[in-house]
């Protein structure tokens, strides 16, 4: 769902930009004070939700939850969606700043669309329309991003059908999710509710769906391994070696995430792009010029699933500024309060 920088015609991400700022900004003047808390709460379980990797085919899919943080907090759930993918992008690398206000629009938007009809039909907040929405969203997400890759060009059209399809079983389990905690909401403080569900998001074992790839020059060519960091290989994804600015091989992984390119001729230095579904993209550089010959004695690199521990130092960097912007907030509005009360006792 996050789409890297590079992905997207420069149009398509300025426009994204200049429909982004505007709403973020009137949602920053319209956020109530006492709103904060429960915004901190909810940003914070988006930011850890979608980090959340599951292996779907080809790609990969994560939770969205914009559904139910719009039922929770209303047209301002568009904010929360703008913070939480802002420290994504600045942490991890998922998606990216220029691209941040298209990835906002594809994941906002919907969240902003539920929580304005939510509160205007206050029916909609019961369990089963809450549930329908909340699938609806997803779905919505998905058309979005579907368009905004067709508009990248002809390549992407059927990485768009694709990402329309695989949000399907998506909206299907955050439908359920929804529904759920609404019905749990008429029995608990919805404090309380996403306090449990960010427990039970943090120790989740599982990983975020940013594409890494390895390139290593072998005697046989370029070799090039692409994965997520859970191990998983980037199956069929396609690999692009360039020198310079000219494309020079091309080439798809096999279902071990590993492609073998020829070594171009004449180039002291080649740059590797790995794209992948849904946007998701990896650049490596492979200097030629100074790199040894091979000889066949050297055996290349055997191929073997990566894993990276889970980044707790970056969740928790995320999750400390998120409780802290919160925090500040509340002590500036709590000292405009208590001059206000002195101002009126004199």
């Amino acid at each position: 769902m996050h789409i890297a920088d590079g992905v997207l015609p420069a149009w398509v991400s300025a426009t994204g930009w200049a429909v982004t700022a505007p709403g973020v900004a009137l949602s920053l003047r319209k956020l109530p004070a006492e709103e904060v808390p429960r915004m901190a709460l909810l940003t914070a379980a988006v930011f850890l939700a979608s980090l959340i990797h599951v292996p779907l085919g080809p790609t990969s899919v994560h939770l969205i939850l914009n559904g139910l943080a719009g039922i929770l907090l209303g047209p301002l759930a568009f904010l929360a969606f703008f913070v939480a993918l802002t420290l994504q992008a600045l942490l991890f690398q998922f998606g990216g700043i220029f691209s941040l206000g298209v990835n906002t629009l594809v994941m906002g938007g919907p969240a902003f669309l539920v929580g304005w009809l939510s509160r205007r039909v206050p029916g909609l907040r019961k369990p089963l329309p809450a549930g329908l929405l909340g699938g609806a969203a997803v779905l919505v997400s998905g058309v979005f991003l579907a368009l905004a890759l067709s508009l990248a060009g002809e390549g992407f059209v059927s990485v768009a059908k694709l990402a329309l399809g695989v949000h399907l079983p998506v909206a299907l389990v955050e439908g359920i999710i929804t529904g759920l905690v609404v019905l749990l909401l008429q029995r608990l403080r919805p404090e309380i509710l996403v306090a449990l569900l960010l427990l039970f998001l943090l120790p989740a074992p599982s990983q975020a769906h940013r594409l890494d790839a390895d390139v290593f020059l072998t005697p046989q060519g370029i070799r090039v391994e692409a994965y997520f960091p859970d191990g998983t290989p980037a199956r069929d994804d396609l690999v692009t070696v360039y020198c310079g600015d000219q494309k020079v091989a091309q080439a798809r992984t096999d279902q071990q995430g590993v492609a073998l390119l020829p070594r171009p001729r004449n180039c002291p230095q080649a740059r590797i792009v790995v794209s992948g579904a849904l946007g998701h993209r990896a650049v490596r550089t492979l200097k030629l010029a100074s790199a040894p010959s091979p000889t066949p004695s050297q055996p290349a690199p055997p191929p073997g699933p990566k894993k990276e521990p889970f980044p707790w130092r970056g969740v928790l960097s995320g999750l400390g500024f998120i409780f802290g912007l919160a925090g500040l907030i509340l002590a500036w509005d709590t000292r405009r309060r208590l001059k206000d009360l002195a101002s009126s006792g004199n």
